[in-house]
């Protein structure tokens, strides 16, 4: 196996996990999930009362969301880019392979006219 596709087979496979868990991760914060309050927090700081500290969370969850997909997509631009490279490793190993073929055609059609 070439490299150019051994590294575009590891590169699909990532993507894939990574399409799959960021836009899981985006649903979840847009539903705002307890579980990532402590990624969505605002600054400790940050805040005068509780409608103020709510407002923020609330605002943290939906940009986290966004990044959640953005990053999403970004992985599914690579994902094409691995399989444009897993299908230019497998054209290049085809002609490779005719190219052989052909080679040895052409060596035994030269060895049986001498």
């Amino acid at each position: 196996m070439s490299l150019l596709l051994g590294c575009g087979v590891c590169c699909m496979l990532l993507s894939i996990w990574a399409i799959l868990q960021l836009f899981v991760m985006g649903i979840f914060f847009k539903m705002e999930v307890l579980a990532f309050i402590e990624e969505a927090e605002p600054d400790h700081h940050g805040y005068e009362d509780y409608d103020d500290f709510m407002k923020q969370t609330k605002e943290n969850y939906q940009l986290i969301a966004v990044n959640c997909w953005v990053a999403t997509f970004i992985y599914v631009i690579t994902l094409g880019l691995s399989y444009m490279c897993i299908k230019h490793a497998k054209n290049k190993e085809r002609k490779a392979a005719d190219n052989v073929q052909d080679d040895e055609t052409y060596c035994r059609n030269k060895a049986k006219r001498l």
